[in-house]
């Protein structure tokens, strides 16, 4: 019983640490550190860009979550309620559509407002899967964060192998981790990580 409430306890630390809300600001890291020409810029630039996003995609979002459970809105901060998943989503893409309307009003590069465009788009396209089934949100997450780095790779002509591999070794340990705590079945895991990948991918071209 130890070992199993151990594994538990990993498993549900590893769903908080690649939590999907971070993965708009995980891109940004990677975006800074891949060789692109957004890499030379001042370091004071790209700390201000780092906490923008991170306040904008994960902070904020992140902290109207509790207010739906204390109104009741939602039974759990960790709601795995299929219809209860849709109103902290509804409002989490309406946090990040006026975090892309503020973005573009201070002038950020628009591969930057990509990854907001993108990252909306994941969440319209689970949004409506929602309603018929409960797919993976943070293996959506992992594969939209892979649909960027192979855009990045192509668009960019960059070797962003290496990173590509841990996103997918990550993924696989996010997967096993809710396949453990029986909140998705393999099937709800594969496809939330393709659709991910392939909504994430093609918006990057597209927006």
């Amino acid at each position: 019983m130890q070992k199993s409430g151990a594994l538990e306890t990993i498993a549900r630390i590893t769903g908080y640490v690649f939590h999907p809300l971070l993965m708009a600001s995980v891109a940004v890291i990677v975006l800074f550190n891949s060789g692109h020409y957004l890499s030379v810029v001042n370091a004071n630039i790209r700390d201000v860009i780092y906490s923008i996003f991170i306040i904008l995609t994960f902070v904020l979002p992140a902290l109207f979550i509790p207010v739906l459970y204390y109104f009741k809105v939602i039974s759990s901060i960790e709601t795995q309620i299929k219809k209860e998943k849709l109103i902290p989503l509804m409002s989490v893409i309406i946090i990040y559509a006026l975090a892309y309307y503020f973005m573009q009003k201070v002038s950020m590069p628009a591969i930057l407002l990509k990854v907001i465009a993108a990252s909306i788009a994941s969440m319209i396209v689970y949004f409506v899967i929602l309603f018929f089934w409960n797919i993976s949100i943070h293996l959506s997450a992992l594969g939209g964060l892979l649909g960027f780095v192979i855009y990045l790779g192509i668009n960019s002509n960059l070797n962003v192998l290496l990173t590509g591999f841990l996103v997918i070794i990550v993924s696989g340990i996010v997967a096993s981790a809710q396949l453990f705590l029986q909140r998705h079945n393999p099937a709800q895991v594969y496809v939330g990580f393709i659709t991910g990948l392939m909504v994430v991918y093609l918006s990057m071209w597209i927006l």
